[in-house]
């Protein structure tokens, strides 16, 4: 609702300034200089819109349903960002009376504040939302599947009521009560009287648009795993030919590596190595003393755009020689190949810097599909229909994939993402998923 925004923003800027306002306090015991306030107030507008903008494009200000640690860590970015760019502000401004002292004490200030704040907004919007009860639609095992990821939410945000699936299937297990088949949705839905209802892949378009009109007529909201025909539709212009209305569909992106994406990709990757060769150093030595006999890069074949073969370089996490008894095998969350060292690297993302040399040669974007090594291609190849659509484009540190997915996030699902992303391509976008992966860093759960 209206209201909601608005308050969320009012509530958000007034205590982004109350937290300056406290700092002077702390700093000046109580009273605060004239020149002193006079230098934060002419900064303050622009402080303000950069926090707003930040808030914006973190989506705090979009409804839904979210974990509250989605919401932190997109608190503790803004509150960093928004201090980074202040003193840069004050600087530029030559005010010189703002102490850097103040902004120093008014990032805990504001992180406490707007966490308080905030957690209550995110409680009573919980508690006005409701559990969304849903019924999932389509083929027994596909339903399961998406219905177990919604299970996994604890039950605070989403509960699956049951499923609705294809004759003659699940009749002999109970996991999740089959509610009926396709042909009773109508009693199914009337009988479990559900919030929304999950459309599952796998489903046949004609059987899916016949059900639509049935759910349409009792108001539900409903949502839709996407196969390749609707994203390809995603982003689709209206338009007539000759007084026929259309659909006008342009398909994915075909080469979306223009010179705004490459000019992008140089001057961010120098300035970030400025900051990422002491990071490397210190890991490096931290890797030594761990595991003195083993490399301290790792450089592992992966497939970019086009299906080109090229060395990504890592910082080394595992043990070594992690592969020579098992083969390639995919990593997973507590693999134990993992060194307590390499953990730490992982967790905090430091382990992808060395892939900078890659982005300055060529062989990556920063956003873009995540790479995978040509043995998992061929795999993912005859598994996961349209899979090799994501090699057209130029594949990144992140994407679309690693700031909305999970770390179990499925192949199939990936590709989604990714197509998904090419449908959407601009700069402004890129932008945005740079400051989604910062917040993902402090999300265990998310896609790697």
């Amino acid at each position: 609702m209206r209201w909601t925004k608005l308050v969320k923003i009012l509530g958000d800027l007034f205590l982004i300034n109350f937290s300056f306002y406290l700092a002077f306090l702390i700093r000046f015991h109580g009273r605060i200089p004239h020149a002193n306030w006079q230098a934060y107030w002419t900064t303050a507008i622009w402080i303000t819109l950069v926090a707003f903008i930040l808030f914006y494009s973190y989506g705090l200000y979009v409804g839904g349903r979210y974990q509250w640690i989605e919401i932190f860590a997109a608190l503790v970015w803004v509150v960093v960002l928004t201090t980074l760019s202040g003193i840069a502000l004050s600087y530029m401004l030559q005010k010189y009376a703002f102490p850097r002292s103040v902004f120093l004490l008014t990032a805990p200030l504001q992180l406490l504040l707007l966490s308080v704040w905030r957690y209550a907004v995110w409680r009573y919007s919980i508690w006005r939302q409701g559990v969304l009860t849903l019924v999932v639609i389509g083929p027994y095992d596909a339903a399961v599947r998406r219905a177990r990821q919604l299970y996994s939410e604890g039950g605070r945000l989403y509960r699956v009521l049951g499923l609705v699936v294809e004759p003659g299937a699940g009749a002999a297990r109970i996991e999740f009560p089959v509610l009926g088949t396709y042909e009773e949705l109508a009693k199914a839905l009337d009988n479990s009287r559900p919030k929304a209802v999950l459309f599952c892949d796998g489903l046949p378009l004609a059987l899916r648009e016949r059900m639509l009109r049935e759910i349409t007529t009792r108001n539900l909201a409903v949502f839709i795993v996407p196969d390749f025909y609707e994203i390809l539709l995603s982003q689709a212009r209206i338009g007539q030919l000759d007084g026929i209305p259309i659909l006008r569909v342009d398909g994915f992106t075909s080469a979306p590596s223009g010179a705004w994406k490459r000019i992008f990709d140089i001057a961010l990757s120098l300035c970030l190595g400025v900051i990422a060769i002491p990071l490397i150093l210190l890991a490096a030595i931290a890797i030594k003393l761990e595991s003195p006999g083993g490399p301290v890069f790792y450089r592992q074949q992966r497939v970019g755009q086009g299906g080109r073969v090229f060395q990504l370089a890592k910082l080394r996490t595992m043990v070594p020689d992690a592969e020579k008894l098992t083969g390639p095998v995919l990593a997973s969350a507590k693999d134990p190949r993992i060194t307590r060292v390499g953990r730490i690297l992982r967790a905090t993302r430091i382990d992808e810097l060395p892939q900078l040399w890659n982005v300055l040669k060529g062989d990556m974007s920063f956003i873009g599909p995540r790479p995978e090594r040509p043995v998992f291609v061929e795999q993912f190849r005859k598994e996961v229909p349209g899979y090799d659509w994501r090699h057209r484009l130029p594949v990144g540190i992140t994407g679309l994939a690693q700031v909305l997915g999970r770390y179990s996030t499925t192949p199939a699902d990936k590709l989604r993402y990714d197509l998904l992303y090419a449908k959407t391509l601009s700069p402004l976008n890129d932008a945005q998923i740079l400051l989604h992966t910062l917040k993902v860093m402090l999300m265990r759960d998310k896609a790697s």
